[in-house]
């Protein structure tokens, strides 16, 4: 009998930063290595730098090294990093989004769940959450399909005002149900 393993793809905008080489990136290792994370989920990265996928490993495998070495094991990222994707992208260039969903829609082979952790400046978070809408790629077709989910990060607002301005824009393109706040 087949191996059969419901996909999921997440997507890190901000892929070059900081916080996805010392926090993110180790997280999610240590969660694959726990068997917290299936094999087939797909990790990809968007960030304006252009780079090609094994600069992109090799970069993420000295974050590990130099910031979870306690926990780093040759084997296990080879293995973790066979999923590991790069996409270079602009966050101002609407067509970026059109390009990541049909790079997305390649790699995931049919449908996938998708989560898109925003670990970028929160100036960003409402120009990526509009242009996620845009693009068609926070639909969720019902509660049995594959969903979408929305991460988040860091400050969620400077202010009360702000904090909901910003609710007001994930709104427009996220039901609450489909976003989580850190």
């Amino acid at each position: 009998m087949a191996n059969i393993c419901n996909s999921t793809t997440i997507i890190i905008f901000g892929a070059s930063g900081d916080l996805t080489l010392r926090k993110l990136v180790p997280a999610l290792y240590n969660n694959f290595k726990k068997g917290r994370l299936a094999e087939c989920t797909n990790l990809v990265g968007f960030a304006r730098r252009p780079i090609e996928d094994p600069a992109f490993r090799d970069h993420l495998q000295e974050g590990m090294n130099t910031f979870s070495p306690d926990t780093y094991d040759t084997t296990t990222w080879q293995a973790f990093a066979r999923n590991l994707h790069y996409f270079q992208g602009d966050l101002g260039v609407a067509g970026d989004f059109s390009r990541l969903d049909t790079f997305l829609s390649t790699l995931e082979n049919g449908s996938a769940n998708r989560l898109y952790y925003l670990a970028t400046a929160p100036e960003h978070y409402p120009a990526v959450v509009a242009e996620l809408g845009t693009a068609g790629m926070a639909e969720q077709a019902d509660d049995h399909g594959p969903w979408r989910r929305i991460v988040i990060e860091k400050p969620f607002g400077r202010d009360l005002a702000s904090a909901r301005g910003l609710n007001r824009a994930v709104h427009a393109v996220f039901d609450e149900r489909q976003v989580y706040r850190i």
